[in-house]
């Protein structure tokens, strides 16, 4: 049998069914929805240091869903882990993962979170990496993406920073979003 190029490579080990196991599955929800808050925290201490980002994240991250579903319509390969089971493992959204794999939704954001934690120095690079990077290679072991799809969501997110991250909003817009931060936080 031929192996796959670098670029579509899967563990021979089933970590999806694996990490599936091990309290009833809760173990593969919390790594697979981890970084949301991990990114909530990132979001956090980005509008802490200027509202202005605020309005940008938002901007970007409309686009990165826009970008992402249209290449997911397309469906240019199917996720991995199909290749293994016929369905979705419980507690994950099936109409999220039954489209394609590429481009990874998950790579595009960790991309332009990490580019403007890195221009606005609120977190140390190295842990954030330390924190992403297993989440994003824990994406490939089970299953959910190839190396390509990572690769894409990398292009796509630092793409789409440069775009939309010297967008300067309207004083208003920043002066409201500031008003809200500080009054529930």
């Amino acid at each position: 049998m031929k192996q796959p190029g670098i670029l579509f490579w899967q563990s021979r080990t089933n970590y999806l069914k694996i990490l599936s196991a091990p309290f009833n599955g809760n173990l593969l929800l919390f790594l697979n929805y981890a970084i949301w808050f991990f990114l909530f925290f990132i979001a956090f201490l980005l509008v802490k240091k200027d509202g202005n980002i605020f309005w940008q994240l938002l901007l970007i991250t409309s686009s990165a869903e826009v970008v992402e579903r249209f290449l997911k319509r397309y469906n240019f390969w199917q996720r991995p882990l199909y290749q293994k089971t016929k369905k979705t493992p419980r507690g994950l959204v099936e109409s999220w993962y039954n489209t394609g794999s590429f481009p990874s939704g998950h790579t595009t954001k960790l991309t332009y979170f990490f580019l403007f934690a890195l221009q606005y120095h609120i977190i140390n690079p190295f842990l954030y990496l330390a924190v992403s990077l297993p989440l994003i290679f824990f994406r490939v072991l089970v299953g959910f993406h190839y190396p390509v799809d990572i690769l894409a969501g990398l292009v796509i997110g630092s793409s789409l920073w440069f775009l939309f991250h010297g967008i300067i909003f309207p004083a208003p817009a920043v002066s409201l979003v500031n008003s809200l931060f500080n009054f529930i936080f």
